[in-house]
């Protein structure tokens, strides 16, 4: 395979594919696809959902969610953190809350699986 099909070289001989310029410039112009991909990846929307109905501790979350494994969780919440819409405290033990933007977010996710469900009935 020829790498010019699939990759482009930038400065410093660091490589980008052309895939990741794509993104880039859709995520210029197109607002839906950035929010779009703040939400996707394992279980961040759940764990959304999750923490505005109260489950602030990990092991809270996993109960809730119990086919995600511990990891997982920590690096979705990690980048949710990230991505401003949930924010930790770790006073005594380690609380996770959502933030102003992750609140406005939840009923446009519920919006979302209602919608879906519709659909599918």
């Amino acid at each position: 395979m020829n790498q010019s099909d699939n990759f482009d070289t930038a400065s410093h001989r660091t490589w980008s594919t052309i895939q990741q310029r794509n993104r880039g410039n859709l995520h210029g112009w197109c607002d839906l696809a950035a929010g779009l991909q703040t939400v996707s990846g394992q279980w961040k929307a759940s764990i959304l959902i999750a923490l505005s109905e109260r489950a602030r501790a990990l092991p809270d979350i996993q109960r809730r969610l119990e086919f995600a494994s511990r990891r997982v969780l920590v690096r979705a919440l990690r980048e949710l953190e990230k991505d401003g819409l949930v924010s930790r405290s770790a006073d005594v033990a380690t609380a996770y809350c959502l933030s102003r933007d992750g609140l406005a977010l939840v009923p446009i996710l519920r919006d979302l699986a209602a919608w879906n469900s519709a659909r599918a009935g």
